[in-house]
């Protein structure tokens, strides 16, 4: 069955990835701050969110469905700036429901949410179920953004599919951990924060686009899920896979000092996932292949240019 999806921040690294594969198969329009999409698209429109033209931008399209992609995704920025943070959130979040809400488009609201919404959990693996306990404005921000969904769902009866996304990575995200280390590695000095005994548990970026088509798709609504792999890695045998993928001969330090907002571990019971009928297709191992194959290519772009 064709959809029709509208995707806002469509030229970030979720929203792109997330464009790019409900493209090859439904009708996608997309808006962002620059004057073009990166990925091809039914139709953009530029506008830097909240704009009041949204709604009439959704009543011109017609959604099935909206997701959610712009603003930030930084723990770090979050606590040095909480009040733009906000805004970029929980505000956000807002502007869109009630955009759909003016606009009278009957479409499910599709929102990656975080991990960062359940803090430093008490037990592992963590369920949807858990307590949540945000460590960090961001964590925070993400459970008011929840708040909102829920709130609009019951006023206004605006369906939802929330997306608690533990570590999402792949090719094109220039920022977060696996980026950090490989501008270390060019420079000849890896040295990350922590112990590198914090854990996370990473899914690819396209295995969450495909885990988004799979919910579309089977018209799931009002669900929260778990969006990870359910495999517990350290922060040093991450680092360890991308020195290999990038062949790079530097040892990987750590300053035993950890970053504010942190969690210290991460494990996603996945089982409400799985229940859906969703597996992720991209290992760990592959995905940092990957991410290091289209690192050195950057470098090789920039070198050649």
């Amino acid at each position: 069955m064709v959809k029709t999806v509208l995707v806002t921040g469509v030229n970030g690294f979720i929203g792109s990835h997330v464009a790019a594969l409900l493209g090859k198969s439904h009708r996608v329009y997309g808006t962002g701050g620059a004057p073009a999409c990166s990925v091809p698209l039914a139709g953009y429109r530029q506008m830097v969110l909240p704009d009041p033209q949204l709604a009439a931008f959704m009543r011109q399209v017609r959604p099935d469905v909206v997701v959610h992609c712009a603003g930030r995704g930084s723990i770090p920025f979050s606590v040095n700036h909480p009040a733009e943070d906000f805004d970029a959130g929980p505000r956000l979040v807002a502007h869109v429901l009630d955009s759909m809400r003016r606009a009278a488009v009957p479409a499910r609201f599709f929102f990656p949410s975080s991990a960062a919404v359940y803090g430093n959990p008490e037990r592992l693996p963590v369920s949807e179920d858990a307590p949540l306990c945000p460590v960090s404005p961001y964590g925070c921000h993400k459970v008011l953004s929840e708040k909102l969904i829920s709130q609009y769902h019951s006023l206004y009866g605006i369906e939802y599919v929330v997306l608690r996304v533990f570590s999402c990575y792949g090719e094109g995200l220039s920022k977060q951990l696996l980026w950090d280390a490989a501008v270390k590695a060019c420079a000849g000095r890896v040295e990350l924060s922590g112990t590198g005994e914090e854990t996370r548990d990473f899914i690819h970026v396209h295995d969450l686009a495909r885990l988004a088509e799979l919910l579309m798709l089977r018209d799931v609504s009002c669900v929260t899920l778990n969006a990870a792999s359910g495999r517990q890695v350290s922060v040093k045998e991450l680092a360890g896979l991308l020195m290999r993928g990038l062949e790079a001969d530097v040892p990987v330090l750590f300053s035993g000092a950890q970053r504010q907002g942190d969690p210290l571990r991460w494990q996603a019971d996945v089982a409400r996932m799985q229940s859906l009928g969703f597996e992720p297709h991209i290992s760990l191992e592959e995905g940092v292949r990957r991410f290091a194959r289209w690192f050195r290519q950057q470098g090789a772009r920039r070198n050649g240019s």
